[in-house]
């Protein structure tokens, strides 16, 4: 249980958790409006390296495939692994997703992108052309996308190129915000802590949110754009003190 320190109310800083690191010029930013930010990562995640799976990328990256990403951790895990620049259309989340992709290929590349799985999938919808798609995800990717797309009867075709493991840590303190930024950080933080009533809690997108409230009635922001800046700048912008 994170118990409220009456001292903390008459602190000038504001003490925020990150559930996942972030960068460094993030975190002086927002030093620099008063506000300390401790980063513990609560989930790990890492790339499937197995021979069948690095096969199929690489035979993918032959081919002229219409390719879905909707998280950083599938884009790293994909592009690591081929030589030269697909010749593939791509859907994909944007803001960190979307940045991650312009690491690799070029914007034009990028034929769609919405701020979440639900959006991306009507994207996708609008195109009547096209009805088979490559979707390079996690072990733990959510339901959202898949099931609109399947129930449009799309041929969806899955690939599994990193794996999401849980790394609960208790947390002794209290926190006045506490930023999250997955629902399998979100479903870890969780199975080993309790929150005071009073922590406001940040979240990068609506389906994180939606996982947030599964365990909580807590303030929670919503990120307007599904990127770490985004998320510390609804920090800095919030009114900690107003009670």
């Amino acid at each position: 249980m994170l118990s409220r320190e009456c001292t903390n109310k008459m602190n000038k800083f504001v003490k925020i958790l990150s559930t996942k690191t972030i960068p460094a010029d993030l975190l002086q930013q927002a030093k620099s409006a008063n506000i300390i930010i401790d980063t513990i990562s609560f989930i790990e995640t890492k790339p499937i390296a197995d021979f069948s799976t690095i096969a199929k990328i690489k035979q993918f990256s032959g081919e002229k495939i219409i390719a879905i990403f909707t998280s950083v951790n599938s884009v790293d895990a994909v592009f690591s692994q081929l030589n030269t620049k697909p010749d593939w259309k791509i859907f994909c989340t944007s803001g960190a997703t979307k940045n991650a992709l312009l690491n690799y290929v070029s914007e034009g590349i990028i034929v769609g992108a919405e701020h979440n799985a639900s959006g991306l999938a009507d994207k996708i919808l609008l195109d009547k052309e096209i009805n088979s798609y490559i979707f390079f995800c996690g072990n733990q990717r959510l339901n959202t996308l898949p099931d609109k797309l399947l129930k449009h009867n799309i041929h969806l075709e899955e690939v599994i190129v990193y794996e999401t493991i849980s790394s609960p840590e208790t947390i002794n303190e209290f926190y006045n915000g506490i930023l999250f930024f997955s629902p399998s950080a979100v479903e870890s933080f969780f199975s080993v802590n309790k929150i005071d009533t009073q922590t406001v809690l940040f979240s990068v997108g609506k389906t994180t949110t939606k996982a947030i409230r599964r365990f909580t009635n807590n303030t929670i922001i919503t990120a307007v754009f599904p990127s770490a800046e985004s998320v510390v700048k609804e920090t800095r912008a919030f009114d900690f003190h107003s009670d």
